[in-house]
């Protein structure tokens, strides 16, 4: 299956360009035919601290309306000088602008299993309680890969890619997801424990460069010298699969990529 259309979940005005660049980028290198573009404004009822007053519900509400709009003028300035003077293929693909109100926990799901990939930022530990529950969701509940953007990121992604090996089902799919970008890819390593065996049903037709890690003493290691590698081998690109223990959310990602996911270096495409 193809990957056509993706959803890009917004955050932060200053990393609105850095989002739908990365997007604009991946329109060429895997045929996106339309980019959805997600500004998902807090509830103001449901969910709220208790005892809010009816005039910090408007507060509330008038605030989220005002972090829209900002998004907003962003996403018109980014689309006013990539859409209207297009390059690549980005002329032949629909955007689509979205600021709904909702909780993250019900919105994201039904939004990301309407799309092929999910593109959004590194968490980051000022998000707010919706913005933990939108990623949370976006992982695990759309089976749809999740291309992590790092602040800031002013490249694309693809060209060099580092893919974190680990016998398990969440791993195989990510990298069945990422066979849509590794065509373009100039190089492809595949990183893993020393001894394991790599199933030659994985990615057959790609060539793969392998690369053995140490073997580690906890989950924080792992990550770090999958870091280290993505590092030393100048990766634009880690594919790994997310992985869940436990239901807290400071958990919910798996040891070692959670250790990734709080040190936002290079992308990472995670898939549940």
């Amino acid at each position: 299956m193809s990957m056509q259309r993706c959803l890009v979940i917004l955050n932060r005005e200053d990393q609105v360009k850095v989002l739908l660049d990365m997007a604009a980028h991946l329109v060429s290198k895997i045929n996106l035919r339309r980019i959805d573009v997600l500004a998902l404004r807090e509830p103001s009822g449901t969910g709220q601290p208790f005892g809010l007053t009816a005039e910090g519900v408007f507060l509330l509400e008038e605030d989220q309306k005002e972090w829209a709009l900002s998004l907003h003028k962003a996403f018109c300035h980014w689309l006013q000088n990539e859409y209207i003077q297009p390059h690549d293929m980005l002329e032949t693909t629909e955007i689509n602008w979205l600021d709904p109100e909702g909780d993250a926990a019900s919105v994201i799901p039904m939004m990301g299993r309407n799309a092929d990939l999910i593109i959004t930022l590194f968490p980051d530990k000022q998000d707010s309680q919706q913005k933990q529950r939108g990623l949370k969701a976006a992982i695990f509940e759309t089976d749809r890969p999740v291309l992590l953007v790092p602040p800031y990121w002013d490249r694309g992604t693809g060209e060099s890619v580092l893919l974190a090996w680990k016998d398990a089902g969440c791993a195989r799919r990510a990298f069945a997801s990422a066979r849509h970008i590794l065509p373009a890819a100039q190089t492809v390593q595949v990183l893993m424990q020393k001894g394991e065996h790599w199933p030659q049903d994985i990615l057959p037709e790609v060539t793969l460069h392998k690369i053995a890690l140490p073997a580690q003493h906890s989950p924080a290691e792992v990550g770090q010298a999958i870091l280290d590698t993505a590092m030393i081998q100048e990766a634009d690109l880690i594919v790994m699969g997310g992985y869940q223990h436990g239901m807290l959310y400071n958990r919910i990602m798996g040891s070692a990529t959670d250790y990734i996911l709080q040190h936002p270096l290079v992308p990472v495409l995670l898939q549940h």
